[in-house]
């Protein structure tokens, strides 16, 4: 009977894998991802200053409730996380949809944000443990980078999708859409199978869990410094990408042909998830991390230098960057993170991002909208060159003393034993 029921669980955490792959799909294939910066703009009259602002709130609430979601997730479970960030997501857009004054959708952009945390951290902590129940931890980076490859497909085609059907109804009609496709993920989550987890007698109770999971984090300076890097990297690949848009139109295209010109950037993040385990294979683990964001210099400072619409092409490596950057970082953190606290320590990781785009994105608009779009694209050109590269070799001292001093006790050991 003990080998059935074992049998039967390994059946419902192979599951979790599939279910995983069409939970992100739906919660990424929203139409609004062509349109969205237009919408505010021309829909709503908002200045780029104005909508990066909206971003300051979203990522604030992110920063607060990143971590206490993330030991929502670990205290009661993980799918009880994802449902109720998919809820709450989809709630938020609907009202984002309708929203006609700066007020309303500046409520909208918060409960986004809240619904965002509640599936940070959460998604991965199921998949990375459901894979370690049946024995299949090691592949969790080729697994996380079909996961992210099919997120960015979902994007793309709803990038291909959603211009054309704005052009066809209004330019509020897919974010509308969109709510709807969002709530369909909440019993895909529902269906998944909890992933067994030391609890019970000696579960941590919940602010424990909390403090546990920053202090960790923070004592660890390899985690330190990766968690970090990770954080300035999200915020340099996000940041910019939110004016893609605007560039385009800058640029005399049409919003009809917006979906066309945006499906490269997210073909190329799809390519870029697929194979983040060969590039890794290839480069080696430090070589990896160092060659994102040299990649992501040059494409900013040539975005800087070149006032054309084909510069364009510049956002390409962005896409292949930011496609990448989960699963190539992912498979480090985890492996350094304990089962029990994986999804508190992992929304750590995202709390850091959400921070520096909190504070970011309303600079970067402001610049924007002062000096124009090729100053923006200097200033993080600047942070991909100097910032980003100084994180990293902090990390990797970090990271090659704490592996010296965690290798010498089992040299004692090997030597006594030898005696």
């Amino acid at each position: 009977m003990d080998l059935l029921a074992r049998i039967r669980d390994d059946m419902a955490f192979e599951g979790n894998v599939r279910k995983s792959y069409l939970y992100r799909f739906l919660m990424n294939f929203q139409l609004w991802w062509p349109i969205w910066v237009v919408y505010l703009q021309q829909q709503r009259g908002l200045s780029l200053t104005q909508i990066t602002l909206l971003d300051t709130p979203f990522f604030a609430l992110i920063v607060l409730a990143e971590v206490p979601t993330g030991a929502v997730a670990d205290r009661f479970g993980r799918k009880v996380s994802l449902m109720l960030g998919s809820l709450m997501f989809a709630i938020a857009v609907f009202i984002f949809g309708i929203a006609t004054n700066y007020f309303v959708i500046l409520i909208s952009y918060t409960a986004w944000g809240l619904a965002q945390t509640f599936q940070s951290g959460a998604d991965a902590a199921i998949l990375y443990d459901s894979l370690k129940q049946v024995g299949r931890e090691d592949e969790f980076q080729r697994i996380n980078g079909r996961l992210w490859a099919l997120t960015s497909t979902a994007v793309l085609i709803a990038i291909l999708v959603g211009a054309p059907i704005a052009d066809a109804t209004s330019l509020a009609f897919p974010i509308l859409l969109s709510a709807g496709i969002a709530l369909a993920a909440i019993p895909v989550a529902a269906s998944m199978h909890e992933p067994r987890r030391p609890r019970d007698a000696d579960a941590e109770p919940y602010l424990r869990t909390v403090t546990n999971g920053i202090s960790e984090a923070w004592r660890t300076p390899a985690l330190r410094y990766i968690m970090l890097f990770s954080g300035v990297l999200f915020m340099a690949t996000f940041a910019p990408l939110i004016f893609v848009q605007p560039f385009l139109r800058q640029h005399d295209i049409a919003v009809v042909d917006l979906g066309f010109w945006q499906a490269p950037v997210r073909g190329a993040g799809i390519l870029s998830a697929l194979i983040a385990a060969r590039f890794v294979s290839r480069l080696g683990e430090r070589g990896a991390f160092f060659a994102m964001p040299v990649a992501m210099a040059g494409c900013y400072l040539a975005l800087a230098g070149l006032d054309h619409v084909w510069a364009y092409a510049a956002f390409l490596p962005v896409g292949m960057v930011a496609g990448m950057q989960n699963p190539v970082l992912a498979t480090y953190v985890n492996r350094r993170i304990p089962s029990e606290r994986r999804a508190t320590m992992l929304s750590v990781q995202s709390l850091i991002g959400s921070m520096l785009i909190a504070v970011m994105e309303p600079v970067a608009g402001s610049l924007a909208d002062a000096l124009g779009l090729q100053a923006l694209f200097l200033m993080f050109g600047a942070i991909c060159a100097a910032v980003l590269p100084a994180i990293l070799v902090l990390w990797s001292r970090a990271d090659a003393a704490e592996t010296t001093s965690a290798a010498a006790p089992l040299e004692r050991a090997e030597e006594a034993l030898a005696v």
